[in-house]
């Protein structure tokens, strides 16, 4: 029997480039999907350009994020999976192409290999370049190296695009993307998943072509260093928590938490987020910690030391 595969899209103003990705999927050689894409309240002519493609093929279906959703594609992609009915999940931007294969190549491999999830690689080019690859992301794909494990992904010796992945149902059914956060997004999300599975196979094929133009998240990263600087703390926030319910106690979790009390550079913490450190210490009633955590704020605050008591806080359980 055939199986079906969700290919899930968030959008926002992207009616210019959204209707060659979906020409891209129309294309595929595989031809059991079905394609959601949830709008996040867009301006432009998203709704018309969408009215076309849903009359024009049954399998592609349109969504608006719920108002008691936050804005932001994680609402939209984990709205979109709530809608989906495949056996397979496939996330997807509303501004990259799929090559003709795609979903061929990455069902048959799942099949084959008898694992969780696939993961392909990602080629860029520029919008004013149609289709001209300028780099391959090769800083990425360093699995010749290092073997995919929940750490190695963490630490990001391991490290792939969103639109490589590809996973079947009842693991995707674990996760969901944090809706709270701005950045990083992916990586909390594909953090989570390798804690519950690392039953993967890695395709050396170059299956989608990634779209940089300056309206790219991307570009708009390498844009604003700031932004980057202000979100840091709620990715390593957020993924501890996420983290220490799934593996607590684990070198996973520790990472998190060391990153967290930035133990490795002579800073102290801002008051609100020692806080919530030490709020959720206490909920775990991981004791130990929560007294090395005061004692290592008391200590840098009168002498601006401490670096023995921060190792002690760093290894203790």
């Amino acid at each position: 029997m055939t199986k079906l595969i969700t290919i899930i899209i968030p959008s926002f103003n992207r009616s210019h480039l959204l209707g060659a990705t979906l020409d891209s999927i129309l294309a595929q050689t595989y031809r059991h999907w079905e394609c959601i894409v949830v709008d996040d309240g867009s301006f432009d002519y998203t709704f018309e350009l969408m009215e076309f493609y849903c009359a024009k093929d049954s399998r592609i279906k349109f969504f608006l994020r719920p108002d008691n959703r936050r804005k932001g594609a994680n609402a939209c992609r984990n709205y979109g999976f709530e809608k989906s009915r495949g056996e397979y999940i496939q996330w997807f931007d509303s501004d990259d192409l799929m090559v003709s294969n795609f979903l061929d190549t990455k069902i048959r491999a799942l099949n084959e290999y008898n694992v969780d999830y696939i993961i392909s690689k990602t080629a860029n080019f520029l919008d004013s370049k149609f289709k001209k690859i300028i780099s391959k992301n090769e800083n990425y794909y360093t699995f010749l190296d290092y073997p995919i494990t929940a750490f190695n992904y963490i630490t990001q010796k391991v490290n792939w695009l969103t639109p490589d992945f590809m996973g079947c149902r009842e693991l995707c059914e674990k996760i969901k993307f944090h809706e709270s956060l701005n950045s990083a997004q992916e990586r909390n999300f594909f953090s989570k998943l390798t804690c519950y599975s690392v039953n993967v196979r890695v395709l050396n094929e170059y299956l989608t072509l990634r779209r940089i133009h300056k309206n790219s998240i991307q570009s708009k990263v390498n844009r604003q260093n700031n932004y980057r600087v202000k979100e840091r703390f709620n990715f390593l926030y957020f993924t501890w928590l996420d983290i220490s319910a799934i593996k607590p106690g684990t070198e996973e979790e520790f990472y998190f938490l060391v990153r967290l009390l930035e133990l490795d550079e002579r800073k102290i913490l801002f008051p609100e987020n020692s806080q919530k450190i030490f709020c959720l210490l206490l909920k775990q009633r991981r004791i130990k910690k929560l007294f090395y955590l005061i004692l290592y704020i008391y200590t840098y605050f009168l002498t601006g030391g401490g670096l023995i008591i921060r190792r002690r806080l760093k290894y203790c359980k």
